[in-house]
């Protein structure tokens, strides 16, 4: 497996992936279903005593260092200079950053291919962005890699750009990561934003994608109508684009930052509701966590982890529009104050939430696996 990802300053939901597959193989482990898994990335950086520790050892299996340093690994790797290691069955990469095939032989190669979102958005990444992730999905495409996504609607996407459907298995993310919440860490991040009782939340990197803004907007024009004036509770790393942590402490938004695991499964357990209306995803992870806490949630239209193309019956979660500030609003008050609206998802919410495991998900990457060896 090739995770460089898990080597970055924000690993993302393509990291949560990674470490989610890897937990539900080491459970496969334990039931007797083994199979010998080399993790791939770049030569670590640092050295001496007070190097940072390299978090690819915490997996508990073998690491496989490249000689190369991160970004001039990857380079290579998209000009075809640098391939696939040697004496693996399979090599699969947990995201478009990954090693060509040679075309002579060699082990099988597959590929996680995460969303096509800068092509549905593409104001929402930056230029450079935009033209690497085109050039890999056009790799991967005229590749003979095998190609697992998450949802159908990533799947339609590819099948949409040329890619024969046999060429790609759907496989669906786990809810199962979170560790036990942390009540006080929850409370300790809590008081430092003075934050009193009940809260609306919402987790996620901030960057344009996730379409922050929109939210903090619909939140300001739908507040002075509740009972109660709870506050919004924004979780999660700095990413890229406009700097909102002003802007959010000014409209009386209360911006944590990154939490530790305890205190982000803390405060999806206490909180009133969660929200999450980025403009696309490939998957949409923290929905599936706040779900799996009872939290009932509001969550954007094209988040395939709560209501996927083709998926039948009710959606789990109240539905809105990311475009439409008034819909966002609209939605928000009603998750925060219709009571038997809230019963309802928080209840059905759970039971979705609690049938994705990342054993499942293990277990069906494996008979991919052994299929294509």
């Amino acid at each position: 497996m090739t995770v460089e990802q898990l080597r970055r300053r924000v690993p993302g939901g393509i990291g949560a992936y990674a470490r989610g597959l890897l937990s539900g193989l080491a459970e496969l482990a334990t039931q007797g279903d083994e199979i010998d898994i080399t993790l791939f990335a770049s030569r670590a950086t640092g050295h001496g005593a007070g190097a940072a520790r390299d978090p690819l050892l915490d997996f508990g299996r073998p690491v496989l260092l490249s000689s190369w340093p991160g970004p001039a690994m990857t380079r290579l790797w998209d000009h075809g200079w640098l391939g696939v290691p040697k004496g693996f069955d399979v090599v699969h990469s947990v995201s478009l950053a990954s090693p060509p095939r040679p075309g002579h032989g060699g082990g099988a190669t597959v590929i996680t291919v995460h969303d096509l979102a800068w092509r549905r958005y593409p104001e929402a990444t930056t230029k450079r962005g935009r033209k690497w992730h085109e050039a890999a999905l056009r790799r991967a495409r005229d590749s003979t890699a095998h190609l697992v996504v998450t949802s159908g609607f990533v799947a339609t996407d590819l099948i949409n750009d040329g890619v024969a459907p046999e060429r790609i298995t759907i496989v669906q993310g786990g809810s199962d990561h979170l560790v036990p919440p942390d009540a006080d860490a929850a409370e300790s991040v809590l008081g430092s934003l003075g934050v009193e009782g009940d809260y609306l939340l919402t987790v996620g990197t901030l960057e344009p994608r996730k379409n922050v803004q929109r939210l903090v907007q619909a939140y300001a024009k739908a507040q002075g109508s509740w009972p109660e004036p709870w506050p919004l509770v924004v979780v999660g790393p700095e990413g890229w684009g406009p700097d909102l942590t002003a802007t959010l402490h000014q409209q009386g938004v209360k911006f944590a930052g990154a939490v530790s695991n305890g205190a982000l499964a803390g405060l999806y357990q206490r909180a009133r509701a969660f929200a999450y209306v980025p403009l696309t995803e490939g998957y949409g992870l923290p929905p599936l966590e706040a779900m799996r806490s009872g939290t009932p949630s509001v969550v954007a239209l094209e988040v395939p982890s709560v209501h996927d193309l083709g998926q039948v019956g009710e959606p789990a979660v109240l539905l809105v529009d990311p475009l439409d500030i008034d819909d966002i609003a609209r939605g928000l008050t009603t998750i925060l104050t219709d009571n038997a609206v809230r019963a309802d998802l928080a209840q059905r919410g759970e039971v979705l939430a609690r049938s994705r495991s990342w054993q499942d998900v293990a277990r069906a990457h494996v008979e991919l696996w052994r299929s294509l060896a």
